[in-house]
């Protein structure tokens, strides 16, 4: 297509006809208006070219351009068919002030080829009128505060940004500018014409506050299905989530990736939503492996009336790779282990499952805690702390009492769970090491089940839990556990015991090692 050489405008369908919608420079400087007839515009300027106006997109293609502008501001947004708002406030410092954002912004417009007027003022409504109404002399920056007062009520009316028909209806009475509405009386303003153009000028002039709401973008990875008859039944909503997973898993192919996270929202017929949310351990898009997935949510769905349309976006995507399933070394296990595990998430929530992670204390039950697959990376790099077998000490004879064999690694010193003291070295360069996974440390071996929180026992002749008389044959410790000593109030210092009972079984105990003394049952060992 040949490039046009003079005067353009857009047209659309109006009263009386066809009408101008949009002109550029050429067809401005002839004298042509938007609103004008065709037919008009023609005799005035010949040449003219018309062609068909597309408002919605135009109106795309500003929102795209909003979503851009946020990179000066995250309050972004178009201000009616034609503009764009920007809320700078604590922004305009990261490009070395105001001045200098608008610099770089009509700089970046200009190279793409973008006609623009700029207003930089204390509110929207002010930095509207500036923009637009300012004269030609003026530059786009507004004084603060009070002192931008006497440039705006230079402006004329139209800076107002009233509807046309009250705009017309203030010009035959001879208002005709800003200040000459700002000048009337507000009782007599208000009788007559409404609070449209009080309202209106308070906002300009900074009094009330106009609020901006920033453009949202529209997710990338997102399908849905509007339905002529609403439904209800689960085999309807089942085939059509599949559906949905069909088409977006095209989509998420074609660009190499898979899915992390989905949302599914069903919208009822009495204008509510309800979402269903789904999650992976790793990136999925197999339909129906996540059909699997969204079946132990089908039965939370509540269609009321009925859901007149059904939305499935992907709210977190990764890059897929492909993996062997077979011919490998246990490479099935791990497929079957990644789909348990996203039933479990999905049915008993991200708060319940997940891989365990070691944590800096000392206490023997809050040595581990449980991370998500989001927190601490891939829940099949799962690995458990490696439980030392623990033998019983050489047989010893006890009779009714009980005999305290302390452990050989703990005969020497208090029996604390640091490693002994070594001579200080001297601080020697090093590279920093690199990092390596975090793994539990544990000075001693730990029983394989933990009581929480711990149950009291009485210790004498024997061992009395939970109302029991247990008969012990040997105990071996102590294993001096102290608080963190980083922390505040974390409780007294305990010594922990290994016990073997009569009947064979091994309990982990421990005293506390204050003035009370008191005994409880902290593990079971195997």
């Amino acid at each position: 297509m040949a490039p046009l050489s003079g005067p353009l405008a857009l047209t659309l369908a109006g009263q009386g006809g066809i009408r101008l919608h949009a002109v550029d420079g050429l067809a401005s400087a002839d004298g042509l208006r938007p609103g004008m007839l065709l037919a008009d515009a023609r005799a005035l300027c010949p040449a003219l070219t018309a062609m068909q106006a597309d408002p919605t997109a135009d109106q795309a293609a500003l929102s795209r351009l909003a979503l851009w502008a946020q990179r000066y501001t995250p309050q972004a947004a178009t201000d009616g068919p034609d503009g764009l708002i920007l809320d700078i406030t604590g922004c305009a410092h990261l490009c070395a002030g105001e001045e200098g954002l608008l610099a770089d912004l009509g700089s970046r417009l200009t190279r793409a080829g973008l006609t623009h007027h700029l207003g930089l003022g204390d509110g929207a409504a002010a930095a509207w009128g500036w923009a637009r109404h300012r004269p030609a002399s003026a530059g786009p920056l507004l004084p603060t505060g009070t002192r931008a007062w006497p440039a705006l009520l230079s402006l004329p009316l139209a800076a107002l940004r009233l509807d046309p028909g009250l705009q017309g209806d203030l010009a035959r009475v001879g208002l005709r500018s800003v200040g000459d509405v700002q000048r009337q009386p507000r009782a007599g303003l208000v009788a007559r014409y409404g609070t449209g153009p009080v309202r209106r000028l308070d906002r300009m002039l900074g009094i009330t506050a106009e609020p901006v709401a920033p453009q949202a973008a529209t997710p990338q990875w997102q399908v849905r299905r509007a339905f002529a008859e609403p439904i209800a039944t689960r085999e309807a909503i089942e085939g059509t989530v599949l559906s949905l997973l069909r088409d977006l898993s095209a989509r998420l192919e074609a660009a190499g990736r898979g899915a992390r996270r989905l949302v599914l929202t069903c919208f009822r017929t009495d204008a509510s939503s309800q979402d269903l949310p789904i999650g992976t351990a790793r990136p999925l898009r197999d339909p129906p492996s996540l059909l699997k997935l969204f079946r132990e949510r089908f039965d939370q769905v509540d269609p009321g009336f009925g859901i007149e349309m059904m939305e499935l976006t992907a709210t977190g995507t990764d890059l897929f790779t492909g993996e062997q399933a077979g011919l490998a070394v246990g490479g099935g296990d791990a497929f079957a282990l990644s789909g348990l595990l996203d039933r479990l998430v999905n049915r008993l929530g991200e708060d319940h499952v997940g891989r365990p992670v070691p944590r800096d204390t000392h206490r023997p039950e809050q040595v581990m805690e449980l991370a998500g697959e989001m927190e601490g990376g891939d829940f099949h790099s799962l690995t458990l702390p490696s439980l030392t077998a623990w033998a019983p000490p050489s047989p010893t004879v006890v009779g009714e009492g009980l005999e305290f064999r302390p452990s050989p690694a703990l005969r020497e010193g208090e029996g604390q769970n640091s490693p002994p003291a070594k001579p200080w070295p001297k601080p020697q360069p090093q590279r920093p090491a690199p990092s390596r996974p975090r793994t539990w440390r544990m000075e001693g071996t730990r029983p394989l089940l933990l009581l929480h929180p711990p149950e009291p026992v009485q210790m004498g002749q024997g061992l009395v839990w939970r109302g029991r008389h247990l008969s012990v044959d040997w105990m071996e410790g102590p294993e001096r556990i102290r608080p963190d000593w980083w922390r505040a109030r974390t409780g007294p210092t305990r010594d922990y015991y290994r016990a073997q009972l009569s009947d064979g079984r091994r309990f982990w105990l421990f005293r506390t090692a204050d003035e009370r003394g008191a005994w409880y049952l902290h593990g079971l060992c195997a």
